[in-house]
């Protein structure tokens, strides 16, 4: 016990301290970002705690500043109501304000919202009245501005809930809190002038300004140190590159393309022998691992057996854009119903890295529908697939590509899913086309969908933007800090100090212009 609060603490203090690397990484950036700006117009920059992303914003803020003769100011995206959480905020922003003062930041907006509270409440009454399914909050249109699926990813990620409680008292908070937020944000960018902004996410209320931002025109962009995207109406969501994979590959030369299918069958093969995926380095462990139960799995009841492969609940279900529902949970709901109309054998999985909430959620699920079985999120997919798995529901998983090279079929439940320019996949346009499939899928076993239109879409999402934008090798430079996790520590200013030259800089801020003068949806790689 004396060893966890002992932890606690220090992680704790870890937030507020400024390290020795920490203090190093500010004093690189004060000889670098020293330059006029002018006063009368603003780049919005989000303030966040995501490290790794700090060297791409000071960068490419600088470039933005440059370029329209801006001053940098930074933002806050979310409202803290009670006293203890602005003092808790204070605190905890203190050293997130030095990284950013270091860049050029000269001053922070204060989020003061107290003129709008008046407006916020007959606004929250309104929109009560307004919504009276979630099919209404998730297409919910204020001033001719889409925010439903803004605040609706926003209440299951606040409240830990798999999905929106209409009649709750939390919806009606959270509503109140968007009002508020809308309002500010809309008097600002009326009566500043605004020539950027600059976010972390386009979820969440993160997004918002993101959203009111681009309807006045401004634009918006998302810096990482692995991708920047230009959001504009046309594209509103980051990483939907995916809408013109096919298109994009048949642009590519003829070698490019036979090099690219050959890689992604390469890295597919290392995936199916049981190998982390580098090229999802938050995964922790294979689906694909080798090991077998020694007792079958599936049953022998049909000769239809379906596989639900579930997602995390409460990870921004909305997050690429509308789905056939309006969260994972409402899916599942679908299916289950569905389940007790049918002679099939129905399962269900979680994915190897599902937090316990998640795993909670399905076990509640599967007790109120008795034909979905829980399988071990440990089970190998090899397995399963050897046991007679043939037909695969996902929303939008990475699963409907693997199991597609397995050639079985896979039924989305989204128009952007990241598999949608092909047809390895089914991707039903309604819910009841999607329910006329699920009741005839003796048509759609052994479909035969299988294609190379499987590894060039798996290039296209992997392979062909290498994230090589800061760093002339990104992933050499993430195995020498220690790997995924060493990036979100201040290792990554150490390495990017010791990397950083002169010659680099430009190389980098040419780039950067390039891009912002494009007005191309994502950069990219500045290494090609």
């Amino acid at each position: 016990m004396v060893n966890k609060i002992y932890k606690f603490i220090l992680s704790k203090l870890k937030l507020i301290t400024i390290d020795r690397i920490e203090k190093k990484f500010i004093k690189h950036n004060k000889a670098l970002f020293d330059y006029p700006q002018n006063q009368n117009s603003q780049i919005l920059i989000e303030e966040h705690n995501m490290q790794p992303n700090y060297m791409a914003i000071s960068h490419f803020s600088k470039v933005l500043s440059k370029i329209h003769g801006a001053q940098l100011v930074g933002y806050q995206p979310q409202i803290q109501f009670n006293i203890f959480n602005k003092l808790k905020n204070y605190i905890y922003k203190y050293k997130i304000k030095k990284i950013y003062q270091s860049f050029g930041v000269i001053k922070f907006l204060d989020l003061n919202t107290n003129n709008y509270k008046i407006l916020a409440n007959q606004l929250t009454n309104k929109l009560i009245l307004d919504i009276n399914s979630k099919s209404d909050l998730i297409n919910l249109v204020v001033d001719d501005i889409w925010v439903g699926d803004l605040i609706y990813d926003t209440y299951i990620a606040r409240y830990k809930a798999p999905t929106v409680n209409l009649k709750s008292n939390e919806l009606r908070k959270i509503l109140y809190e968007f009002c508020i937020l809308y309002y500010y944000w809309k008097d600002l960018f009326s009566k500043k002038n605004i020539k950027a902004l600059v976010i972390s996410h386009a979820c969440y209320f993160m997004g918002l300004p993101a959203r009111i931002g681009i309807s006045f025109g401004v634009p918006t962009y998302q810096v990482t140190l692995q991708t920047i995207y230009f959001l504009s109406k046309d594209n509103m969501f980051p990483f939907s590159e995916f809408h013109s994979y096919k298109n994009d590959f048949e642009k590519l030369d003829i070698q490019t393309k036979f090099n690219g299918v050959k890689k992604a069958r390469e890295k597919l093969k290392l995936i199916f022998e049981g190998n982390i995926n580098d090229d999802q380095p938050y995964m922790k462990a294979s689906a694909y691992n080798q090991k077998k139960s020694y007792t079958r799995v599936l049953g022998n009841e049909s000769p239809i057996k379906i596989l639900i492969a579930s997602h995390s609940f409460y990870d921004a279900p909305n997050g690429h854009g509308k789905n056939l529902f309006p969260d994972f949970y409402e899916w599942i709901e679908f299916l289950g119903e569905l389940s007790n109309k049918t002679n099939y054998e129905w399962y269900i999985k979680t994915h190897p890295g599902s937090r316990i909430l998640d795993k909670k959620v399905v076990i509640d699920l599967v007790s109120r529908y008795k034909k979905i079985i829980i399988i071990p999120d440990t089970t190998s997919h090899h397995q399963l697939i050897e046991e007679g798995i043939n037909i695969v529901l996902t929303v939008l998983g990475s699963i409907g590509l693997e199991y597609a090279a397995k050639n079985i079929t896979v039924i989305n439940a989204s128009l952007n899913n990241p598999h949608i320019s092909y047809n390895f996949n089914i991707h039903p346009k309604s819910k009841e086309e999607l329910k006329d499939l699920i009741f005839n899928l003796s048509k759609h076993v052994n479909a035969d969908l299988f294609s190379d239109d499987i590894y060039k879409c798996y290039f296209m999402k992997y392979l062909f933007y290498d994230h090589n934008i800061f760093f002339s090798n990104f992933k050499s430079a993430e195995r020498q800090i220690g790997g995924y996790e060493s990036l979100f520590s201040s290792k990554i200013y150490d390495h990017w100090i010791n990397y950083f030259t002169p010659t680099i800089q430009n190389k980098i801020e040419l780039n950067l212009k390039k891009f912002i003068l494009s007005g191309e949806y994502k950069i990219k790689s500045n290494w090609s």
